[in-house]
């Protein structure tokens, strides 16, 4: 099944708890703390692969969750880190936070590869805190939630040029001809219900073909099946415009220019209307299925370009007339058109999201004040340490009161105290312990 849109939930492994151990040792009555960190949480990764051209991996299984930090044990023994979870997407894909919409990442290229969920930091064990102050550290660290996101995949098939053209006006069998893809044809519109791509090989360089199921007018606006894939056209450098000869053919077997000047005009409308990038992009017009008819086209090619539609190429796909000479003459054209998109994408580099690379100190927080009985404090670092500490033990929540005071959100809670107020450290309601 072809599928090129998926909104999945992913979810970091969670870190592993710190643990809290004593060394007991013959001869060695005073041994101390030895209670190892928790391991960290695996991430989840999206790897762009060149065996994976659809996103049905995600039609049925919506939920991701990378392995969870393994605890720490006595002895300094370290958790076991979890492992990542690695998804598997065809290259093309988007991927955009499915809240706000915002482009995360883009991957253009096989091998690209983005974190979408950070696994959460091991919690410290006790030996971690042991000091010539605190010589008998009683308490350990919490592992740190994962990281959770919905987020939205959109492929968008990468192409060096696109067949676009009305039902029915040869564009499977254009492609099937000229390179090794074997599309579904038959005479009846709506044949193509899938992108379908080929790779051409012209003078020892080869490039690659996607045929777009065919466009109708309103397709922009949902009808038929073209608005399903005309982002399938936004990642081709060159757009191959077909025209069907059989559609000007009168019954006395004369030429009528009217009608393909009207689908012409039609399919370049829905490209404008579902984005303005797709109508300056550069484009090719053939007239296809020039076997039909004994008369000549001059007639028609100069009514068409009176209309300022300029027919490139004269071929017949069934036949393969004129197909290799028009692969010839495309091919500089997408040389061209690479190049100018290799110069871009070096321009700007793709967004990634990098795991433990926050560089937000404990003490950047804010104070948000939410009515008259709530106070709400934000601070990246700050709510990463209320998550990993532990409030059931004593000496874990006199560690997390000297670490407030220390950075000077106890004096500046100091009224909201005073006052009665619910304090909250992210998520987290902390008013018993401040």
């Amino acid at each position: 099944m072809f599928l090129d849109h998926a909104t999945i939930d992913v979810t970091g492994g969670r870190g592993g708890h710190g643990c809290i151990g004593w060394r007991h040792e013959k001869f060695i009555p005073l041994g101390g703390p030895n209670g190892g960190d928790g391991g960290r949480g695996g991430n989840v990764i999206l790897v762009t692969d060149a065996n994976t051209d659809t996103l049905s991996d995600f039609a049925a299984r919506k939920r991701f969750h990378a392995e969870e930090g393994g605890n720490g044990m006595i002895k300094d023994c370290h958790g076991k880190d979890g492992k990542d979870l690695i998804l598997l997407v065809p290259h093309g894909t988007m991927i955009m936070d499915a809240g706000s919409g915002s482009l995360i990442a883009d991957l253009k290229n096989p091998g690209d590869r983005v974190t979408v969920a950070r696994g959460g930091r091991g919690g410290f064990g006790n030996a971690h805190f042991k000091s010539a102050i605190r010589r008998k550290p009683d308490f350990a660290e919490k592992g740190e939630p994962g990281e959770h996101r919905n987020i939205k995949l959109e492929l968008k098939l990468v192409a060096d040029a696109g067949i676009i053209g009305y039902p029915s006006v040869g564009k499977s069998t254009l492609i099937s001809v000229v390179s090794s893809a074997r599309p579904k044809i038959a005479p009846y519109p709506f044949t193509t219900l899938i992108p379908n791509l080929g790779v051409v090989n012209v003078a020892g360089r080869r490039f690659i073909l996607c045929d777009v199921p065919g466009l109708i007018e309103g397709a922009s606006e949902g009808k038929g099946l073209g608005d399903q894939f005309l982002r399938h056209i936004e990642r081709c450098g060159i757009l191959i415009h077909l025209l069907d000869l059989s559609r000007a053919l009168m019954e006395d077997g004369s030429l009528d220019p009217a009608t393909l000047v009207n689908d012409y005009r039609a399919i370049r409308h829905e490209l404008a209307a579902f984005s303005p990038v797709l109508a300056k992009k550069k484009e090719i017009i053939v007239l296809n299925k020039i076997d039909l008819t004994t008369e000549k086209l001059t007639p028609l090619l100069q009514a068409l370009k009176k209309k300022k539609i300029i027919v490139d190429a004269q071929i017949s796909a069934a036949t393969k007339n004129g197909t290799d000479a028009l692969m010839k003459k495309l091919l500089p054209l997408i040389l061209k058109e690479r190049t100018k998109r290799d110069v871009a994408s070096g321009e700007s580099d793709v967004p990634v999201l990098r795991p433990q690379e926050d560089t937000k100190r404990m003490k950047d927080f804010t104070v948000e004040e939410t009515g008259a009985d709530a106070v709400i404090v934000h601070g990246t670092r700050l709510e990463q340490f209320v998550t990993m500490t532990d409030f059931t033990n004593e000496e874990s929540v006199r560690r997390f009161r000297d670490v407030l005071k220390k950075i000077g959100l106890l004096a500046s809670l100091r009224h909201s105290r005073e006052s009665g107020k619910h304090i909250f450290i992210g998520k987290t309601q902390v008013d018993r312990h401040v």
